[in-house]
């Protein structure tokens, strides 16, 4: 789930969560690519880490999946949370152009 997204004409900063057994494990990334496709590095936390070693066992193998459900687009978007997060950036964006 993608909860918020944030940035500018060559990349934005994505947040979201993967839900496992009733918990979020969350993960922060940069979207990026104009030029040669699409991209996303999506990272977790130390404690996201651990909690993904927990349940998953293989870190690295996570991560690269997580990597490619995002440039797939495989993911669902939190219609609140993205609506809050682009008030809150269009209201940044008027105060610093205005």
């Amino acid at each position: 789930m993608v909860d918020d997204v944030t940035g500018g004409e060559i990349a934005n900063i994505i947040k979201g969560y993967i839900a496992v057994n009733g918990e979020k494990i969350r993960f922060k990334g940069i979207a990026y690519g104009r030029y040669g496709g699409q991209n996303v590095a999506p990272r977790l936390s130390p404690i996201s880490k651990k909690r993904v070693k927990a349940v998953f066992g293989d870190v690295s193998k996570f991560e690269e999946d997580l990597q490619q459900k995002l440039v797939s687009g495989d993911f669902e978007v939190d219609p609140v949370a993205a609506e809050a997060s682009k008030r809150k950036e269009e209201q940044e964006h008027r105060h610093t152009h205005s």
